[in-house]
Formats: C-alpha cells, structure tokens, sequence
C-alpha cells in the first residue's frame, strides 16, 4: 500500500483539529482548514472514506445547500469499534441459524 500523500495527510490533520462530539466537519471546513481546493478535498475524501481512514459521522442542514451535507470523523478502531456495533445482533444470527 502507499503511503499516505501531503493531502490526505492535511484533511487528517484537518478532521482532528476541527471534530467536536457535537459537530464533525464538513466538507468546506476541512478544505478551508487545510487551505485547498474543494473539490481536490472532496476527491481525497472520497478515496480516504473508501480506504476507512475517514467515515461520515452524521449529516447536517446547512442554509446554502438543500440537502444535509457529510459530516466527517475519524473511524472507530478496536475495542470501540466492537462495542459500538454491539454483538447482539451477531448472536440473534446465530441463534436464529440454528
């Protein structure tokens, strides 16, 4: 695999600076913040969220746009990750499989 590129290192460094646990960045936050191009961030977003390196947190209304924007954030990894998921519906499968 590549290694990350000064992009997508950027719009990382980007999403942690500005993500709160009540509002996640959108997209015009984050190429403002790492002073690019929108839709240079918007292509490196794409791929990055392709890759799990980002994932939308949520989506937000916003007054110039008639549909709710992506709001992005930083996945969540290990332990987290499970608990968050939950096994329940795992074991209702299992359950249900026989």
């Amino acid at each position: 695999m590549r290694p990350a590129g000064e992009i997508s290192k950027a719009l990382l460094q980007a999403v942690q600076a500005l993500a709160t646990p009540e509002r996640a960045p959108i997209l015009k936050e984050l190429a403002a913040h790492a002073n690019l191009p929108e839709d240079v961030a918007l292509q490196t977003l794409k791929n990055m969220k392709r890759y799990g390196r980002v994932c939308v947190a949520r989506k937000r209304l916003v007054p110039w746009c008639t549909r709710p924007v992506a709001e992005y954030g930083l996945p969540v990894v290990g332990q987290a990750a499970n608990d968050a998921l939950g096994d329940g519906g795992f074991a209702a499968l299992m359950r249900a499989w026989g």
